[in-house]
Order: C-alpha cells, then structure tokens, then sequence
C-alpha cells in the first residue's frame, strides 16, 4: 500500500523526456553525496536546483524564534528547485534527512532549455503541479490521515527538527505527548508505535522515540489518499 502509494505521487523528471532532452538537462551538472543531516540550500544561498539520485529532502519554513513548518518531503528522481529554474526562488531551507546523492543542475543552461525546448518546459510545469499536491497531502494527513499516518508525520518532522539541532533524529516526547499531538489517545499511540518498532521502523525507550528508517516515515505519509 505503501508502496503504490508513492508510485501514484511521486514525479521521476529525467522520465518525462527524450533521451536527448536528458542529456541537454544533464549536460554540465555536478554530482556530489552528502551526509544526513546536511542543509543542502537556505535562503540567501545562490540559486540551485538539483535532482535527487538517491535519499529524503525535507523543505522547510523558519521564523527567528527558530519555530519550523514542514512544506515538503522529496524522493528520489524528483527535481528540487522547480521555481528556481523560472526565476522565482522560493523563501526555504532544504535538509538531507538520510545520506543523499545529489545531480546539482546548471541552472543557465537549464533556463536556456526551458526557453527553448517544450518538453522540458512541460516537464518542469508537471514537477511544480506535483508539489502543489504534495503540499496538500502534508495539510490534509495531519487531520485526515489514520492513526498510522498522523503518527508518522508527527515523528518525522520532530525527528528532522532535532536532527538539525543534535545530528540524530530522535524524539523526545511520552506517549501521552504524542497522543495529545496528533488528536488521539495514549493507549492508541502506544499500539501504533508498537507496529512501528516491529517493522523496524523505530525504536524505543521511556520518554523517547529514535526514527531507524525515515524513509518508511515518509513513505506512509505520502501514500495518503483519499
């Protein structure tokens, strides 16, 4: 379920053209692995686009009191930085949640072919149309999702949070605080993260919540449907 549910969201860009429109996207691009953790772009970084061989990409908002806002989780073969590319670089701080290899694009010969060349044009219009969705499942599954899936976006984006400050993605909140997150009740969310731990997902200690597999996390959160 799972699993179909990313193959219904989820774009892979250098799919959606030629063969030689790939190589003409490609052409002059860097490619570099990075560490978990990593800030791959913040606001006031020169403008990039990349595409994402391999790994988890975690878009966020922040305001100075260092409050955040998950705007996004993007997968492998997708393209990050979309509005970029047509000159409208969004205001967001990007995060390699796992180990990533990135494609950094050459963003001028990028544009050149976005002028020229329909396809790709028509590629990059398919790109954005799928983060406007993907917004709106991440809006959606915080009160609409079951259990499993509320409890999965909760965890994962206090994980990613931490990550950031300490370098693990571990969460430190009781079952009752989770409960009390996510609209349910503590008995509830201890079932659901005894799945949770038996699907090798996370692991667990009074008090604490360390995410093993953060992709699994985000998997469940973008199969949401209605």
């Amino acid at each position: 379920m799972e699993t179909s549910g990313l193959e219904r969201h989820d774009v892979n860009f250098l799919a959606l053209l030629s063969e030689a429109n790939r190589r003409r996207v490609l052409d002059g691009s860097t490619r570099a692995a990075y560490p978990a953790g990593t800030l791959a772009y913040r606001p006031g970084d020169p403008p990039c686009a990349f595409l994402i061989e391999r790994g988890l990409v975690r878009g966020y908002w922040s305001v100075p009191d260092g409050r955040q806002a998950t705007v996004g989780f993007l997968h492998k073969n997708e393209l990050v930085g979309g509005a970029t590319i047509m000159n409208e670089t969004p205001w967001a701080f990007l995060q390699l949640v796992t180990e990533s290899r990135l494609t950094t694009l050459d963003l001028e010969k990028v544009r050149h072919l976005v002028a020229t060349e329909i396809e790709v044009l028509s590629a990059i219009a398919i790109h954005l149309a799928a983060q406007v969705r993907h917004g709106g499942v991440l809006v959606a599954v915080r009160s609409l999702g079951n259990i499993r899936e509320r409890l999965a976006y909760d965890l994962l984006e206090r994980a990613c949070r931490s990550q950031l400050a300490a370098g693990r993605l571990h969460v430190r909140a009781t079952h009752t605080d989770l409960a009390a997150s996510i609209g349910s009740s503590r008995e509830v969310v201890t079932r659901a993260l005894k799945g949770f731990r038996a699907d090798g997902i996370v692991k667990t200690a009074p008090g604490a919540v360390r995410v093993v597999d953060p992709m699994r996390l985000a998997m469940i959160v973008r199969a949401f449907a209605i």
